[in-house]
């Protein structure tokens, strides 16, 4: 009986981790929303808020970085996530010269 109701609070504990009430970034989709040539630095900050990252290039380009953190279920439990889980991590880069975005960049790193 004591072996069930572990086993029960294990599968509660491991699902009720998915269930984060917060609203996750989709950085795919937002990628969708920037249009090269005619998307402002404005326009962009208006739709995906500050960057995470901003770096210049010699060239006069501006690079601007949104990043998003996905773990897996296994990930997310404590002491041992570390060890067993996945995570990837979204990357969107955006390129400006001078006020129009130039490039728009989606990719994904998958960690181990």
């Amino acid at each position: 009986m004591k072996r069930l109701l572990y086993i029960l609070i294990v599968i509660l504990s491991l699902g009720l981790i998915n269930c984060s009430g917060a609203p996750e970034r989709n950085l795919a989709s937002e990628a969708c929303l920037i249009r090269k040539g005619l998307s402002t630095r404005t326009e962009v900050y208006q739709l995906l808020g500050p960057p995470d990252k901003i770096t210049r290039s010699p060239s006069g380009t501006e690079d601007w970085y949104y990043y998003h953190v996905n773990k897996s279920t296994l990930k997310k439990i404590p002491f041992l996530g570390e060890k067993l889980g996945e995570e990837e991590v979204e990357i969107l880069k955006i390129s400006f010269r001078g006020d129009k975005a130039v490039d728009c960049i989606y990719f994904v790193k998958k960690k181990r």
